[in-house]
């Protein structure tokens, strides 16, 4: 259970970056117009863009467990120690 207070900071930090990802997005595809300006077929192919940098992003940290908490990582086993 999250702490009160702590629900809308993480919304905030999330809405924040993906507002940031869609205009660097945007910059990136559309370098010579701004993200507002753009017409609403231009604003999809930038909403695709993001949404399979999301999925990449989904997928990596899905595979190996990056973030699992260090007393369950396993590590690989060890070499004695004259091999080293």
């Amino acid at each position: 259970m999250k702490p009160e207070g702590q629900d809308p900071l993480y919304r905030t930090l999330i809405a924040a970056t993906l507002g940031h990802l869609m205009l660097g997005v945007a910059r990136e595809l559309y370098p010579h117009r701004r993200y507002f300006d753009l017409v609403s077929t231009e604003k999809q192919t930038v909403t695709e863009h993001v949404q399979k940098l999301l999925d990449e992003a989904r997928a990596t940290l899905e595979g190996p467990q990056i973030l699992s908490p260090p007393g369950k990582m396993d590590f690989p086993p060890q070499r004695e120690e004259e091999y080293l």
